[in-house]
């Protein structure tokens, strides 16, 4: 009986071996076929002198605007490759295709003398050159070691327009900045490659679908509108000559949905030739580069004194001739006012107002405010985008200096999203991405979102509305003021820091204005924003005009009917 159960205990754990021996080799097999099988095949083809492994882009995505207008596209081009060992006339061949791609022949034949096994020796060239291309390998003996691959390139039909915030993608296919790469895995299919299998005899897939297949991609809506956007840099060009800035941006978006319906910046780039620019050049300063607001602050902190009945509306503060001490520092106004009541504090922007009316401010109270204009985070919609730089309000200076913009840093878009909060009591969650379509034809809409409502109560927003639009008809930029558009909105003058100095310059400053129209129904909010402008430059006179160059056409475009009466009072 012992003997029995032994023998029954020795096939059991044979069998259990042969089991386990056999589900290894199905893992095994498993993994070279759904996982490891492009690595497998890698291995074995570095074995032979004739074949490579080489990934090739599948075809990507448009990016389109709402209007389905072309931003990016895919087209069409053939890439030419060689398995230098044993290519024929090098010379001629490297002559002969030099001519009609442009490459240079001493390139084409520093990779056919390089010693690798396979080679591209020219990438994304106009496919219209195939049968000329064909003819030079035939000519040159070189059927069997050269060949040509049908790829695809990515083109802006634009050039610059939108540059800095569409993005480029590289030789890959894969998008390396902007909404390129940020969309990478919407507008490529199959992670961005398909591996082919290359020999001098031909080329093999080695993923199961078909070159047709490939074609297939999603197409993205943007909520650019490109007759907007070519206003907006026909108006940044017109800042760039007339004030010879370091930097310009330029924002609008619907104030009641979100959508972005323009974006620009200088300088800017061609995204057909990115290579040949700068990297900062390249950035998006929309979203990319924080400033001090200067006065584009002082509405919503005289806005939460108001809210919390700490003052009335009746209230009148000593402007001190124009300067007054702030812990240490003297705050000055750029003209010296005497007593100004607080409808006057706003409309003429005066800083030593704002900061003795600052004073009634806590801690709890600015953090607040803070939070909801939402200045604590980042929207994250682009890439780059970056987070507001708050300073410690425990300490009462830092409350003070931020109702006049100092010792805070915040982006355009940001500035933008918390004057659409003043302009309807709420705040939509800023949107750049309309819809997405697919290959059948099915839309997929990115819903709207209402971050924030109630910024102050009904009583405080309507001063607010009240005086920036006298901001514009009456006060610091009147230059902004349209005969035909009411505009409600705030200039700002910052002064740049300069940390050699260790003080505020007093030559270097960011000019810009923010606001939105028409103010009497408003639709839509924007921000120009000029740093370093050369001359005597403020918001008032660097971004208030072009401002109002913007609500005009702007409107035009749209076929609003002017709010104004006949004699231009609203």
């Amino acid at each position: 009986m012992r003997e029995l159960k032994k023998e029954n205990s020795k096939i059991l754990f044979l069998s259990l071996l042969v089991f386990l021996g056999f589900f290894v080799l199905f893992l095994r097999i498993a993994y070279i076929q759904l996982i490891g099988r492009t690595e497998y095949v890698k291995r074995i083809a570095e074995r032979f002198p004739k074949v490579a492994l080489v990934d090739i882009p599948t075809y990507r995505g448009s990016i389109k605007d709402r209007n389905g207008n072309d931003l990016a596209i895919s087209i069409p081009t053939i890439s030419v490759y060689a398995f230098p060992k044993y290519v024929q006339n090098k010379e001629e061949l490297a002559s002969r295709l030099s001519a009609p791609t442009g490459v240079p022949e001493r390139k084409i034949l520093e990779q056919l003398n390089s010693g690798k096994k396979f080679v591209w020796l020219v990438r994304k060239v106009d496919k219209s050159l195939l049968p000329y291309i064909k003819g030079v390998i035939k000519d040159t003996d070189n059927s069997k070691y050269v060949g040509v691959q049908e790829d695809f390139k990515r083109f802006y039909p634009h050039g610059s327009l939108a540059s800095n915030l569409i993005g480029f993608s590289g030789d890959d296919g894969t998008g390396l900045e902007g909404l390129e790469y940020m969309l990478n895995d919407l507008l490529s299919k199959k992670g961005q490659k398909i591996p082919f299998l290359f020999s001098p005899e031909g080329r093999l897939a080695l993923e199961p679908y078909s070159y047709a297949e490939a074609l297939r991609s999603k197409t993205v809506y943007t909520t650019i509108d490109l007759g907007v956007q070519s206003i907006l840099e026909d108006i940044r060009d017109k800042i760039v000559k007339d004030w010879k800035p370091r930097k310009v941006a330029i924002l609008i978006m619907n104030v009641k949905s979100g959508d972005i319906l323009g974006m620009t910046t200088y300088p800017y780039y061609d995204p057909n030739n990115y290579s040949k620019y700068k990297p900062w050049e390249r950035r998006n300063f929309v979203i990319t580069d924080l400033f001090e607001p200067g006065s584009v602050m002082k509405p919503f902190f005289l806005g939460m004194v108001l809210d919390r009945g700490y003052i009335s509306e009746n209230y009148t503060v000593d402007g001190e001739h124009g300067k007054t001490e702030v812990y240490g520092r003297i705050v000055r106004d750029v003209h010296p006012y005497g007593r100004l009541t607080l409808d006057q504090v706003l409309i003429k922007s005066s800083n030593v107002g704002t900061v003795k009316i600052a004073k009634f401010l806590s801690r709890r109270d600015v953090e607040e405010l803070m939070q909801k204009i939402h200045f604590k985070d980042s929207f994250g919609i682009l890439p780059g985008e970056t987070k507001p730089r708050l300073p410690d309000y425990r300490y009462p200076s830092n409350i003070l200096y931020s109702s006049i913009g100092q010792g805070l840093s915040v982006n355009l878009l940001n500035l933008c999203a918390a004057f659409s909060f003043l302009a309807t009591g709420y705040m939509p969650k800023p949107k750049i991405i309309l819809y997405t379509q697919d290959e059948e034809g099915k839309k997929i809409y990115q819903e709207d979102r209402i971050l924030r409502q109630g910024l102050f109560s009904p009583r405080v927003m309507n001063w607010l509305h009240k005086n920036l639009i006298k901001v514009v008809e009456e006060g610091t930029a009147k230059l902004a003021r349209s005969n035909y558009f009411t505009i409600a909105g705030k200039t700002g003058t910052s002064q740049k820091f300069d940390f050699r100095a260790g003080k505020y310059s007093r030559d270097k400053v960011v000019a810009y204005f923010v606001g939105y129209f028409p103010a009497t129904d408003p639709k839509f909010v924007a921000g120009i924003s000029v740093d370093e402008p050369k001359g005597l430059a403020y918001g008032g006179t660097a971004a208030a005009p072009y401002f109002k160059e913007m609500v005009e056409r702007i409107s035009a475009y749209y076929r609003l009917k002017p709010d104004k009466l006949g004699n231009g009072t609203p």
